[in-house]
């Protein structure tokens, strides 16, 4: 994610120099043939472009609403991912209590493992969601920054879970298809554990199953959004369109801006460039927010979240050795 309140000039022009010096290029180059090689011909009126433009400026503007819902409901559902969370290890700390079978000190020790557990899950869900799908940007030209300046960008699933679990544990765990569906399985079995051995309820296990229910169907809202790409036809046919634009563009610019003088023609370049980079950032700026798990720059912040539950659930078990919050590198938040 971007972190800063505006985008740095040279952040811009990271992304924006190679369209503004084909938009250049190519309306010079019409330009020149219509004032300088008299190839009046090429001169259309503008009045069907105007069309044009109003259509593709409705169509890149539906595209962008609807890639915005996918990156916002991918917020709200790591929102919830927080909250869960919390009332998961507040339920685990204060439902569980001492038994004939398990004392004081052996029961501390089962709620550190289910806690820890729990933060072995939200990491390697990260992880799971941010491996890449054939659909999703490999070209970003913001990719070399998050790579070689933002920490936890390479991260190993393995060695991650086995920072909060048992070896063996994570070794079992990550040889499943689905790592972090199989670490909420075992918290379940974990729990039912906890009720053959008296320290819970039936009724507290039904509460707590119910979390897991609800971190089940958390864990689900993410995959429907990675697995299932923003349709295709809507993402290629708008880059189509603003390129036909930028194309037709200055062939109606020309004949427009002669009317008011011969030196007027040569507007035709500075208006061609600055309206269509406006359509083309209009078109980025949708593409960029249609798979907001893609290891980009405006992915969710997953890395920071998991940390800031870390810090919440090892304070909650009063630990006092505990890893610090992330902050941006270079304005990029992981």
């Amino acid at each position: 994610m971007y972190a800063a309140r505006n985008l740095s000039l040279s952040f811009i022009i990271r992304f924006a120099w190679k369209p503004l010096l084909v938009f250049f290029i190519y309306s010079s180059i019409l330009t020149i043939l219509y004032e300088v090689a008299n190839f009046k011909f090429i001169a259309i009126p503008f009045a069907p472009i105007g069309l044009v433009g109003t259509a593709v400026a409705f169509y890149v503007g539906f595209k962008n609403n609807s890639s915005y819902e996918r990156l916002w409901e991918a917020r709200k559902i790591w929102g919830a991912i927080v909250n869960v969370s919390r009332t998961f290890a507040v339920f685990l700390l204060d439902y569980i209590q001492p038994s004939k079978e398990l004392d004081y000190d052996a029961l501390k020790e089962h709620k550190r493992i289910m806690v820890y557990r729990h933060i072995a899950y939200i990491n390697s869900l990260r992880i799971e969601l941010r491996s890449r799908t054939v659909w999703e940007n490999k070209n970003d030209p913001f990719q070399q920054i998050i790579n070689e300046q933002t920490p936890f960008f390479h991260q190993n699933h393995l060695e991650e879970i086995k920072q909060f679990l048992h070896d063996d544990e994570a070794e079992f765990l990550y040889n499943k298809t689905g790592t972090s569906t199989h670490i909420l399985r075992k918290q379940s079995e974990h729990i039912v554990h906890m009720l053959n051995s008296g320290c819970i309820d039936t009724l507290k296990q039904i509460e707590l199953g119910n979390i897991i229910k609800d971190l089940y169907d958390q864990q689900g809202a993410c995959e429907r959004i990675k697995n299932y790409p923003f349709p295709r036809q809507y993402a290629f046919f708008s880059e189509l369109f603003v390129w036909i634009l930028a194309i037709v563009l200055p062939f109606g610019l020309i004949g427009e801006l002669e009317k008011l003088g011969t030196a007027f023609v040569w507007l035709t370049i500075p208006l061609s460039v600055i309206i269509s980079w406006i359509f083309n950032v209009m078109e980025i700026v949708g593409d960029k927010s249609e798979n907001p798990f893609e290891k980009g720059v405006n992915d969710i912040p997953m890395t920071a979240i998991c940390r800031s539950i870390e810090i919440d659930l090892r304070e909650m078990l009063g630990e006092k050795d505990i890893p610090g919050r992330i902050y941006p590198v270079k304005n990029i938040i992981m």
